[in-house]
C-alpha cells in the first residue's frame, strides 16, 4: 500500500465512520432544552451511538491529514499540511471535549428532566460551552481546508482545481459560519469532514 492510498483511505473513511452514526440524529435533538432532554432520555442508546461514531471520526480525519506532509518533497507544501494538520487537530480536540460531555453529562440531565419536569440548575451554562468548542472546531475545520487547498496548488499533486475548491469553501464556508451566527447550513458537523473526504477519493483515484 502506497503513502497515498493510505492517508486517502483514512481521509475518505473519517467523512465514513462519521456518517455511521450521523445518521441516526433526529430533528427533537435540537429542541428548546426541556424537549431535547427528554428526547435524547427515551432514545438513550441510539444517542450513544450517534457520539461514539462521532468520536471515532474525530481520530481518522486527523489521522489521515496528518499523513499530508508525507505525500510531497517540497517543503513549502509540507509546512502548510502541517500547519493544516495543526490547526485541524486543535478543533478536534475542542470537538471530542464537547463529545465527551454529551456522551457522559447531557443523558444525567436528561433523566434529571424527565424526573424533575425542568433541566438540572446550571446545565444551560455548561452547555453553552459545550456549543461553543463544537463552533470552534467548525471554524478551524474550514480554516483547515483552505491551508490544505494552498497546499495542494503549492505540491501539485492534485488537481488545481481541487486546490482552489479548498480554498474557496474554507473561506466562503468560515464566513457563512459567522454571518449566519454559528446556526445556519454551514453548522452541521458533518461539512468538517467533506473536503478532506474529497481529497482522499482524489488521492485514491489520480
Amino acid at each position: 500500500m502506497t503513502a497515498e492510498v493510505a492517508v486517502g483511505y483514512a481521509l475518505l473513511t473519517g467523512l465514513a465512520v462519521f456518517l455511521t452514526g450521523a445518521v441516526a440524529w433526529r430533528m427533537a435533538y435540537q429542541q428548546p432544552l426541556a424537549v431535547s432532554l427528554a428526547a435524547i432520555d427515551r432514545d438513550r442508546r441510539r444517542h450513544r451511538w450517534i457520539h461514539v461514531w462521532m468520536t471515532v471520526a474525530m481520530f481518522v480525519t486527523p489521522a489521515g491529514l496528518g499523513g499530508l506532509p508525507f505525500l510531497t518533497r517540497l517543503w513549502g507544501a509540507r509546512a502548510l499540511f502541517a500547519m493544516a494538520f495543526a490547526v485541524y487537530a486543535l478543533g478536534a480536540n475542542c470537538w471530542l471535549v464537547s463529545l465527551a460531555f454529551r456522551l457522559t453529562v447531557v443523558p444525567w440531565a436528561a433523566e434529571r428532566t424527565v424526573e424533575d419536569g425542568a433541566p438540572p440548575e446550571g446545565f444551560s451554562a455548561i452547555n453553552a460551552w459545550a456549543g461553543a468548542l463544537y463552533t470552534l472546531h467548525m471554524a478551524m475545520s474550514y480554516v483547515t481546508f483552505a491551508i490544505v487547498g494552498a497546499g495542494i496548488l503549492l505540491s501539485g499533486g492534485l488537481p488545481a482545481w481541487s486546490g482552489y475548491l479548498g480554498i474557496g469553501w474554507g473561506c466562503g464556508f468560515l464566513v457563512g459560519l459567522v454571518t449566519t451566527r454559528f446556526a445556519g447550513p454551514f453548522n452541521p458537523p458533518f461539512w468538517a469532514h467533506a473536503y478532506t473526504a474529497l481529497v482522499g477519493i482524489l488521492l485514491l483515484i489520480v
